[in-house]
């Protein structure tokens, strides 16, 4: 891959519209944007989450060893995202549409594989280890309730993870990605044609 490709240059070589120039620039600053406010929520979030948990244990203090090691897997997953979200913030901050050369485009891939890795890997793994700590953070209290509160219990938050890994999961995945690769689309078909030319 040749590295001193100018974007700029080649989309101002070819015969399209002004106007399409400046709306790719504007897509990727939206998408730029939105992801940076997206990982500053996120981690805001389960920051929080895990403070709650923490005060849970503190508070609470559980006597079962089942219920801690629940907490510390519940916690885990969560600051497993938080460090890798946030190792993305830099590649954001130097995409930049003032870049006139392919690092652009380098920088865009990178996120993408980033983001890819995240939503895969790093997600499958979350969604692996919280259930299974939060079961075991449940166990102590629903065993004092009647057995068929405990199998309530459970049922519900087995039906709000299951919902979230076949349904929101794929869902939220394919609108971040689909959007990612269309930018990234229009860039490499601007940079081949540079190549042709």
């Amino acid at each position: 891959m040749e590295n001193n490709i100018n974007l700029k240059a080649l989309w101002n070589q070819q015969a399209v519209p002004p106007a399409n120039q400046s709306d790719i620039f504007r897509k990727i600053g939206k998408h730029k944007s939105a992801g940076l406010r997206k990982i500053i929520v996120l981690n805001s979030l389960l920051f929080l989450t895990i403070a709650f948990v923490v005060f849970i244990w503190i508070y609470f203090r559980p006597q079962l060893w089942t219920t801690k090691i629940g907490v510390v897997l519940a916690i885990l997953p969560m600051v497993m995202v938080m460090i890798f979200s946030t190792k993305i913030i830099p590649l954001y901050r130097k995409t930049s549409s003032i870049q006139s050369n392919s690092d652009y485009l380098h920088n865009l891939l990178e996120i993408k594989n980033k983001e890819s890795y995240m939503q895969t890997k790093i997600m499958n793994l979350y969604f692996i280890l919280l259930p299974i700590g939060i079961g075991l953070y449940m166990y102590e209290y629903t065993a004092k309730m009647p057995s068929v509160w405990g199998i309530v219990v459970y049922g519900v938050v087995g039906m709000w993870f299951a919902l979230n890994w076949f349904v929101l999961r794929p869902k939220i995945i394919r609108k971040n990605t689909g959007k990612l690769n269309d930018l990234v689309q229009q860039l490499e078909k601007i940079k081949s044609q540079l190549k042709e030319a």
